[in-house]
């Protein structure tokens, strides 16, 4: 199915291990999933209500998120695309090989995560469209999009954290 979104939510999910153990990190799941929950349940049990324009504000965030993080996509790609020379020497050939492997292993998580928040972006972008359209008068409708935000921004910080590292590389190790 050409519509279908549930391997970019697992590649996503994917990410969010400890590097030293490779499992899931409960405390990634609590701080990326968990802490926004809290927040909309806040929310909902404040009975926050949100003006109209808020909505209109959040079509306007969330479509120029999309623009983004696509074209971030397409730079990402350019790095991947990098020709790496190997050295004649092992041991140095060694090295690249893993630099490379390292690398490229970023760029795959990088990918997973700009796709998911494209991802989140379209979905905030719907509901923000459809609460503006129509006003809903219940407290869920406003707790979610404190879910979606909350939850945007700390992805993407990691994103931000990841693309830091994986463009820091890029310079330390590009020919002078």
């Amino acid at each position: 199915m050409k519509i279908n979104i549930f391997s970019i939510v697992r590649d996503h999910f994917d990410t969010l291990y400890d590097v030293k153990t490779g499992i899931i990190s409960k405390f990634d799941i609590a701080l990326f999933y968990g802490f926004p929950i809290i927040l909309s349940i806040f929310a909902f049990s404040g009975g926050i209500k949100l003006k109209s324009e808020v909505y209109d504000i959040s079509v306007t965030f969330f479509g120029i998120f999309i623009a983004l993080l696509l074209n971030i996509q397409v730079a990402m790609f350019s790095v991947f695309q990098r020709k790496w020379e190997r050295s004649q020497d092992k041991r140095l050939a060694d090295l690249t090989s893993k630099t490379l492997a390292d690398r490229r292993t970023l760029l795959m998580e990088l990918n997973a995560n700009l796709s998911y928040l494209i991802l989140v972006c379209c979905c905030a972008l719907v509901l923000s469209l459809l609460s503006y359209i129509k006003s809903f008068d219940d407290h869920v409708i406003p707790a979610v999009m404190v879910f979606i935000y909350a939850h945007f921004l700390l992805t993407l910080l990691m994103v931000v954290k990841r693309a830091h590292a994986l463009f820091h590389k890029e310079y330390r190790d590009s020919p002078s």
